[in-house]
């Protein structure tokens, strides 16, 4: 059985599968827990997440999780933070600060756009120009890196997750912190 290293990580991963099956949307789960891990169950499969990482995790404010990630390779990180950069940007967009608006959607979005990117450049060797080719094993992220060469370089990475970091401190320099 897959282990991730959160439950975040584990839906992640589940989401993936989904998506490389032709379906977009999340899938259905449920949660068992046992002696040392929750099982997150799913049509696609099981993941088994430790509670001892999910843990640590949150009491460092790590989304996805400590070290590289074991199910989900660099490539699929990149296409990931995309997605929430895309959504976030709309939602920026089309926010004004009016009472009812929800102004999570877009911190949120720019939060996870900046912590997806940051797991593929978990995978970034030190000193390295690029990421290598190890770090990408699915079908998506092995056409990412096939695709879009320039994705994959260490200062496309650095720049995007400046602007993503850099959108959201902007988003609440103009709209105030979160209540």
């Amino acid at each position: 059985m897959p282990t991730a290293r959160t439950l975040a990580e584990a839906q992640t991963y589940l989401s993936l599968l989904a998506a490389a099956d032709g379906d977009a949307s999340p899938p259905q789960t449920s949660l068992t827990e046992g002696e040392h891990a929750w099982t997150v169950h799913s049509m696609l499969g099981d993941v088994e997440v430790p509670y001892d990482s999910e843990a640590a995790c949150r009491n460092l404010g790590v989304w996805f999780g400590l070290g590289v990630s074991p199910l989900v390779d660099a490539g699929q990180w990149i296409m990931i933070a995309g997605t929430y950069a895309r959504r976030a940007l709309d939602a920026d967009l089309t926010y004004q600060g009016r009472p009812g608006q929800d102004r999570n959607t877009v911190e949120l979005n720019w939060q996870f756009a900046a912590e997806a990117l940051g797991e593929a450049i978990k995978f970034l060797p030190e000193g390295a120009d690029r990421l290598p080719a190890a770090a990408f094993w699915s079908e998506l992220g092995e056409q990412l890196r096939r695709d879009q060469p320039e994705q994959i370089t260490r200062a496309k990475l650095a720049d995007d997750l400046e602007y993503y970091t850099g959108t959201l401190e902007d988003f609440r320099a103009l709209y105030g912190e979160s209540p």
